[in-house]
């Protein structure tokens, strides 16, 4: 038997996580290893709902999760929070990561890669954008202390 191709997924928020549930639910484990790396502590949470959570509306941060790490896992996606991806080698079909925890570094290999990292909030140019406490908001671990 052949062995199982591997899909590798840069950032574990909402379209990440999508990306790897959606080829799960396409092939199996035994066709399709899935390893996702994110660098935060969390995994598909609501970026929309952070404005809530910072207004108070929405009271607790894990009211915004959608799934957590142990569910993915669950379904067979090597899911490695706390890991950067600090480098592609597109030609070797390989990533280098390194854990944010213990800085130790890796390499692994993939047949399919999905880039899902997001973006930066856009500052504009308006008086007062650089004054102490002005923050842009992008994850939940950025939103509120």
């Amino acid at each position: 038997m052949a062995a199982a191709e591997r899909l590798v997924v840069i950032g574990g928020d909402a379209a990440g996580m999508s990306a790897a549930s959606q080829a799960r639910r396409l092939k199996g484990p035994d066709e399709l290893e899935i390893v996702a790396f994110e660098r935060g502590h969390f995994t598909s949470y609501s970026a929309c709902g952070i404005p809530y959570w910072v207004g108070g509306a929405v009271t607790e941060r894990d009211e915004l999760i959608a799934r957590t790490p142990e569910e993915h896992r669950a379904r067979d996606i090597d899911l490695r929070i706390r890991t950067e991806v600090t480098e592609i080698d597109v030609a070797g079909g390989r990533v280098r990561s390194r854990d944010l925890e213990s800085g130790g570094e890796s390499w692994t290999g993939f047949d399919k890669l999905v880039v899902a990292t997001g973006a930066r909030p856009v500052r504009p140019p308006l008086p007062g954008i650089d004054a102490p406490g002005m923050h842009g908001v992008q994850t939940s671990t950025t939103a509120r202390p």
